[in-house]
């Protein structure tokens, strides 16, 4: 009996349909599988990191409001009294050991930005640039999460069709050989045909079966379960149109989205350098207030007393550090990392497209064998078909079922592997044109 599969030409994998396919308990889809790839210590790492770029971006935010310093202290006072109504000599009349009671005091000062000449609004941009850098590169991290799951699910699925077709075969040949072996009109050169290729499909399920445990290890290390199975569903091509070269979407990749909000934060930070060439204006209020039991309390307002006293006020203040020299060494070097990430824009910009362009090409290619060695295959399995009902009423000769066996073979693995690299090529096409995200959604 010849070996044959039969393909479900209406599947589509889950990746480019929302909806869910049973699997058998504990054996993983591909969604499934996809999904904990993108949830992998990787692609963590790269949401930790734009979760820190959200917290600078609060950060800056925050630079608008106002800053408080509060400060309070609490201590023995000393006993100090007043020799004359005006206080104009007191006892003692330096420093004594001498306590009576408690010295407090507190003092709150509040400084409220009014006009930095860009300084905070640079500050600002240049951090929500930031944040969408790393969401964009959380993203890349994503795709290239989801391609090698992708390499992973399909890679153990060629194996496991590979060794099927292997394991049908070799029980044919060895029921061919034994016929061979039992029969006196068959010669010893066409015995001997039999058994290498015997010896050959054997070899070769060797072969699968490494692929097989190869393909399985790095399945459980991208989904991080140690027991990773897959699900059962017949390997078959994805239903996926191709687009046209100028509706390859390129402007939506991560990487190249990344890169360009890179430049836009090295920009700003280059402005915010070069607004500290001019001075910070702010809104500046105190308040305090100090008493100490021990203490005799002055009478009028100018008299100098540190131990009791409050008060409060409100200005409008100049802050500037004329360090010019400083600012342009800070802004030459900002202007140097602006131009690099401009440069780095482009490269990514131009990776992009190449990337994108590659990636429809190998689907293009591969798309094209799927056809191609299915008709090669349909027309083997006619072959062998033919080959075996000869020889059953011993009418075949040795070379016809031995080169009948090979390109059936051959054909059969160029198919299964044509549809393996068509598969993960939809999905690198999809990753070259920023279709997955870390959080999961996908644009509209």
């Amino acid at each position: 009996m010849v070996y044959n599969r039969r393909m479900r030409s209406s599947w589509v994998v889950l990746l480019l349909v929302p909806r869910l396919v049973a699997a058998e308990p504990g054996k993983l889809t591909l969604d499934q599988v996809i999904a904990k790839a993108v949830a992998n210590p990787r692609v963590q790492m790269a949401q930790s990191d734009r979760d820190s770029a959200e917290a600078r971006s609060d950060e800056a935010d925050a630079a608008r409001l106002p800053r408080v310093k509060v400060t309070a202290f609490a201590t023995l006072s000393p006993e100090i009294n007043c020799n004359d109504p005006q206080c104009t000599s007191t006892t003692p009349k330096n420093f004594a050991l001498r306590f009576s009671g408690l010295f407090a005091g507190a003092q709150v000062d509040v400084t409220q930005p009014l006009y930095t000449f860009g300084k905070i609004q640079h500050a600002r941009n240049a951090a929500r640039a930031g944040v969408a850098a790393q969401t964009a590169l959380a993203d890349e991290a994503a795709g290239d999460a989801v391609s090698d799951a992708a390499r992973a699910y399909w890679g153990l699925k060629l194996a496991r069709e590979l060794g099927g077709m292997l394991d049908d075969g070799i029980e044919q040949i060895e029921d061919t050989k034994k016929h061979f072996d039992e029969s006196k009109s068959i010669t010893i050169t066409d015995r001997q045909r039999v058994a290498v290729l015997l010896a050959q499909a054997k070899a070769q399920r060797a072969d699968a079966a490494q692929g097989e445990g190869q393909a399985l290890a790095g399945l459980r290390a991208i989904t991080g379960v140690n027991d990773a199975e897959i699900d059962d569903v017949e390997l078959a091509p994805i239903e996926h149109a191709l687009p046209p070269t100028k509706d390859l979407g390129v402007e939506r990749r991560p990487q190249r989205l990344a890169a360009k909000s890179g430049a836009t934060a090295a920009e700003e930070l280059l402005a915010m350098e070069k607004s500290y060439y001019y001075p910070d204006i702010a809104l500046v209020g105190s308040a305090l207030i100090a008493s100490a039991h021990g203490v005799q309390d002055a009478p009028g307002v100018f008299a100098n007393d540190p131990y009791n006293r409050s008060g409060a006020g409100i200005v409008v203040g100049l802050q500037w550090t004329l360090e010019p020299w400083n600012v342009k060494a800070r802004a030459d070097r900002a202007a140097a990392d602006a131009h690099k990430m401009r440069s780095q824009a482009q490269l990514a910009e131009l990776g992009a497209r190449y990337d994108a362009d590659t990636a429809l090409a190998e689907a293009t290619a591969a798309h094209t064998k799927v056809d191609a060695a299915k008709e090669g295959e349909k027309a083997a399995r006619t072959w062998l078909a033919s080959v075996l009902q000869n020889e059953a009423i011993g009418t075949a000769e040795s070379r016809d079922l031995v080169d009948a066996y090979v390109g059936w073979f051959t054909l059969r693995a160029q198919w299964a592997t044509a549809v393996v690299a068509w598969n993960v090529a939809v999905v690198r096409l999809g990753r070259a044109t920023g279709e997955f995200r870390a959080a999961g959604s996908r644009p509209r």
